[in-house]
């Protein structure tokens, strides 16, 4: 039996105290990882909260965005319907999610008869087909100014309101000229009316000769 002695016991101790202290220290270095990952934690968590704030704030302003856009639009559809036919017809706006993505739909409403009812029909409906030209010319109109940045150049227009009864002409040609002073732009426009020439400041003539176009000056 071998003799354990004062000094194998000293040495014992001491790697004993060795092997702790080697130990406390990585006890003390995983503590502190541990303690930084829960600040990593913590700080990751509030940043995913702030991040869920922040989207709902996006989704409330696009929201709010889309209103105004909406709103702004209906007033100046509205406008152009009530210029041209000389009656109340509105136009409306009405915004659904399709697919995820949302969409938009518009629809007229308008009274009829002695009776004044409301009437809801779709664009094409309207008017022998001049209800849905003129808002076409409106939406173009109104999303060119809407738009941002902002389009630059003239309002160029191919045979706007061919589908519009013949009486309604001259006040969509009105409705054009009033957009294009009010907005700045120039405004040019191909058409076969004479209702809707009589509202340029120049007006130009094309006839073909023998297959060759020949353009002069109204």
């Amino acid at each position: 039996m071998a003799k354990i002695t004062l000094s194998h016991i000293e040495f014992s101790l001491s790697e004993m105290r060795s092997r702790y202290n080697q130990a406390l220290g990585q006890k003390e270095m995983l503590d502190k990882q541990l303690q930084d990952s829960k600040t990593e934690l913590t700080q990751t968590e509030k940043d995913i909260e702030i991040w869920q704030q922040v989207q709902v704030l996006f989704s409330k302003a696009s929201e709010f965005a889309r209103a105004q856009l909406k709103a702004r639009i209906e007033k100046t559809v509205t406008a152009a319907l009530q210029a041209v036919f000389e009656d109340d017809s509105e136009f409306r706006v009405y915004i659904r999610q399709l697919g995820g993505a949302p969409a938009a739909e518009w629809q007229l409403v308008s009274s009829k008869g002695e009776s004044g009812t409301k009437v809801v029909s779709d664009t094409e409906d309207g008017d022998g087909g001049g209800a849905s030209d003129v808002v076409s010319l409106a939406l173009r109109a109104a999303l060119l100014e809407l738009s941002r940045p902002k389009p630059e150049g003239p309002f160029i227009l191919d045979e706007p309101g061919k589908m519009i009864d013949k009486t309604a002409r001259p006040n969509t040609a009105r409705f054009v000229k009033q957009y294009v002073a009010q907005t700045g732009r120039q405004g040019i426009m191909i058409t076969h009316h004479d209702e809707l020439e009589e509202v340029a400041d120049v007006a130009y003539r094309v006839v073909q000769v023998d297959g060759i176009s020949e353009a002069s000056r109204v």
